[in-house]
């Protein structure tokens, strides 16, 4: 993913200079701060749609770990936890309540990290929901700051499974 969102905004940076072919005609009624202020609309984007793309990422590592742990019924107490809410709930269990909040209270993540990716998951619900409302997160989120945020979890998680 981080390949691919270089290789975008590389696409992009080329795509608003004089370079690029068909920029003159392109551009032509465009002073250069419209064309900088369009091109950085457009890296935002790329931006938040990569970010995203992490983010779903990351979900998705959790309800994968999730699934494989109630499967494989490890004995330790981030695997009963989840054994015990797949009992109650199955697959579909709530990622922030549910499959989070255990690996708080079990796993091999601080409390900083969970909050981050509560934060991070707020990111995502606003721009996944149309970005119609202010979003008060706490920080500000790039694709920098989610893919790093990522490699923490992968961190987390890698941790927790030598652990068993």
């Amino acid at each position: 993913m981080a390949e691919h969102h270089a290789l975008v905004e590389e696409a992009l940076h080329l795509y608003y200079t004089a370079a690029s072919p068909g920029f003159e005609m392109r551009f032509a009624l465009y002073t250069e701060d419209e064309v900088l202020a369009e091109r950085d609309e457009r890296l935002y984007e790329a931006g938040a749609a990569s970010a995203m793309m992490v983010l779903a990422s990351i979900e998705a590592a959790f309800r994968v770990d999730y699934l494989r742990r109630c499967y494989a019924k490890y004995r330790d107490g981030l695997s009963r936890t989840f054994r015990t809410l797949y009992q109650e709930q199955g697959a579909k269990v709530s990622l922030s309540d549910d499959l989070i909040e255990a690996w708080r209270n079990h796993g091999a993540m601080t409390a900083r990290l969970v909050g981050d990716l509560r934060s991070a998951f707020g990111y995502r619900h606003w721009l996944a929901h149309g970005r119609y409302y202010v979003a008060r997160l706490g920080r500000e989120y790039d694709f920098p700051s989610v893919y790093n945020l990522a490699r923490e979890v992968e961190m987390a998680i890698s941790t927790q499974r030598s652990m068993n």
